[in-house]
């Protein structure tokens, strides 16, 4: 592959990247300012409000990773790769986490819009993290090119 290609092809994860932990801080910032919890079971919305309070910093840490990562990536710079790394690796645990708990709660089956946008949260997570991750293993040959780009 041609190194103009390469790039270009990172500065498109670099992108994604930074839209998606974009897209947890909104998250965030709708769950704390809003009531988005559609759950008419007053036990099971305790348990699961209980639940996503417990992966406040952890999604923030992962949000971090992907802005470090996409950064890192638009400059070239060898912690791109590593933060990206990381980035994938807890975008899929937090889907599998998030997929099991859905599925051992029922939470799929409470209603027809609160599944769709579950099943949608859960795949973006099992999706771009697996295709962060392949991507750049795949192109594992030229990550020594991120260090000559890097000292132009």
């Amino acid at each position: 592959m041609e190194k103009d290609a390469r790039f270009k092809k990172f500065k498109i994860i670099a992108i994604l990247e930074i839209f998606i932990a974009l897209g947890i801080v909104s998250f965030w910032v709708a769950f704390f300012t809003t009531d988005m919890v559609n759950i008419s079971d007053s036990h099971l919305k305790e348990i699961y409000l209980a639940f996503e309070h417990s992966f406040t910093i952890p999604d923030l840490l992962l949000a971090i990773s992907l802005i470090i990562g996409g950064i890192g990536l638009l400059l070239y710079k060898f912690f791109g790769i590593l933060f990206s790394l990381m980035g994938g690796a807890s975008l899929i645990f937090l889907g599998l986490l998030d997929t099991s708990f859905n599925i051992q709660n029922g939470i799929y089956l409470i209603g027809v819009g609160e599944a769709i946008l579950n099943v949608l949260i859960n795949l973006m997570c099992f999706v771009f993290g697996i295709f962060l991750i392949l991507t750049l293993w795949k192109n594992k040959t030229h990550w020594f090119s991120f260090r000559e780009k890097s000292s132009v």
